[in-house]
């Protein structure tokens, strides 16, 4: 071959060589956008079977919680969702900041328990069975929302046992049979787990407060308009629901074994007897401590107690 030849044949090969990285270049951001989903799919999946083997029992078989009678928080719910840039729904992508705050919260539930509820530590660093890895898994199922493999999974699993195993078997619906978690290692409580339960991802994002309605050091916030008294910065009610529903119920119904009844007409003992519930506690129960101006103020424990007393849920 002479020179001339050689010089072209190179030329060819450079050419060729060029060809392909560029080819490369261009669908290399399809290629890691193919390989993310195939490790999502594969993260929900073993999340899925671990929330059957682990967690149905508390959370329900679909992870709706209280609303198929069981004892656990709900967990299946738009809240927990993080959407990327193409979704089913047409909206807009989850902040990563938003992202993040939502791992977290859901990480750091899972491995540290809840005090004063029947949600134990998970984490092998605490006593707990489940990996840093396995926990991941069961964030990125509920992140994902794929309960359809929860449902898939379990019906496959339930239907091998001999006998098939039913709900009635699964389920935990009394309290009681359960230990109480004393104390945990995280860094979440009723209170601030409530902008992560209460979240709406499909709602435009909420306007900025104006600086000028922030209220002054010492002022009385306003609740707008509202008749509840506020306590923790809140409407009487809602500090309810963020603080003490996870014993005794969104209905103030009761839940067995954790937390008795807190309606009107169960509540039969003098304001006294209530209050120093509230702000000590009760010992032998997981009822906690609310007093001494760490968590509740005297006047804030005296506006719970009154409104439990005389609102109907």
């Amino acid at each position: 071959m002479n020179t001339s030849k050689q010089v072209n044949a190179m030329i060819g090969l450079l050419f060729l060589v060029s060809l392909f990285f560029a080819w490369n270049v261009l669908i290399e951001p399809d290629r890691q956008a193919t390989a993310i989903e195939e490790q999502t799919e594969l993260f929900a999946e073993r999340g899925a079977e671990i929330f059957v083997q682990n967690c149905r029992s508390c959370h329900g078989m679909e992870g709706l919680g209280p609303e198929e009678g069981a004892i656990g928080a709900k967990l299946n719910t738009p809240a927990f969702l993080i959407l990327g840039e193409e979704n089913a729904f047409g909206v807009d992508a989850t902040a990563e900041g938003v992202a993040d705050g939502i791992r977290n919260f859901l990480g750091d539930s899972i491995a540290c328990g809840r005090t004063n509820t029947v949600m134990p530590l998970w984490s092998e660093q605490f006593g707990g069975s489940l990996t840093d890895q396995q926990i991941d898994y069961l964030v990125t199922l509920i992140t994902e929302g794929r309960w359809d493999l929860v449902v898939e999974i379990g019906e496959y699993e339930d239907s091998h046992q001999d006998p098939p195993a039913t709900r009635e078997d699964i389920i935990v619906t009394d309290a009681s049979t359960l230990a109480p978690t004393s104390e945990n290692c995280g860094q979440y409580n009723g209170i601030t787990a409530r902008p992560f339960r209460e979240r709406d991802p499909f709602a435009a994002a909420p306007t900025p407060p104006d600086p000028g309605d922030t209220p002054e050091p010492g002022e009385t916030p306003d609740n707008g308009g509202s008749e509840e008294p506020i306590v923790q910065g809140m409407p009487v009610g809602d500090y309810y629901l963020a603080a003490c529903s996870t014993c005794h119920g969104a209905d103030r119904a009761g839940i067995t074994g954790l937390g008795l009844p807190l309606t009107p007409d169960a509540l039969t003992e003098a304001d006294d007897f209530y209050i120093d519930t509230i702000v000590n506690g009760r010992e032998g129960t997981v009822m906690a401590a609310y007093g001494g101006g760490a968590e509740l103020t005297p006047e804030e424990v005296q506006d719970l107690v009154t409104w439990l007393k005389n609102n109907e849920p």
